[in-house]
């Protein structure tokens, strides 16, 4: 079943329901994907040189939300990033912000999010500088999601953290030795990561 045909389905019942709430971008995400490949997105008309068979071709929405246009950027994507892999053990660590603040952020996500990603950057890069974890810079890639599987609103981000880094006053690689990537931080409950080896 289509992501589409599920939102044609229910999306008077959607809206019904959650019209105050849902943010613009939502919306237009939906309706971008609803009008994915259809008339509404426009059409392109094409004609076979050798036969002169013609016919009127509907063109994708391009949303970045959209499964059905977005699937081969996503691959290639994916490939250029296994390119970009060191030769090391990553990490994945997960910071969920605190139910607390989950009210405040809704209403101004933009800043909050802002916030979220450089407290995530500077509390890892700090770590990595340590000389008791790991004494060197590191690199990460960080994604937020702002749901969770059930859809609740749930802010996290989750980082993509190398098993090493670069000692810049010795001007080498350093390579993390253990098998786990944060040791004896004094997290706060509310804040704490998650972190497994990828």
């Amino acid at each position: 079943m289509e992501l589409a045909s599920i939102i044609h389905q229910y999306y008077n019942a959607f809206i019904s329901k959650y019209g105050d709430a849902v943010l613009p971008g939502h919306l237009k995400a939906m309706n971008a994907i609803c009008s994915c490949r259809t008339p509404d997105s426009g059409e392109l008309y094409v004609c076979c040189p050798d036969c002169n068979h013609a016919e009127w071709r509907p063109l994708s929405c391009g949303h970045r939300s959209c499964p059905t246009c977005q699937n081969h950027e996503a691959s290639q994507w994916i490939d250029r990033q296994l390119g970009k892999l060191l030769p090391v053990p990553y990490f994945l660590v997960t910071f969920t912000l605190p139910h607390e603040l989950r009210p405040l952020t809704w209403l101004h996500q933009k800043m909050v999010y802002s916030i979220l990603f450089i407290c995530v950057s500077s509390t890892l890069k700090d770590f990595g500088l340590n000389p008791k974890n790991l004494g060197a810079e590191i690199g990460m890639t960080m994604v937020l999601h702002t749901h969770s599987r059930r859809l609740d609103f749930h802010p996290h981000v989750h980082v993509v953290v190398p098993g090493g880094g670069v000692d810049k006053r010795r001007r080498q690689w350093k390579r993390k030795r253990e098998n786990t990537f944060l040791m004896n931080l004094p997290w706060q409950r509310s804040f704490a990561p998650v972190f497994w080896q990828l």
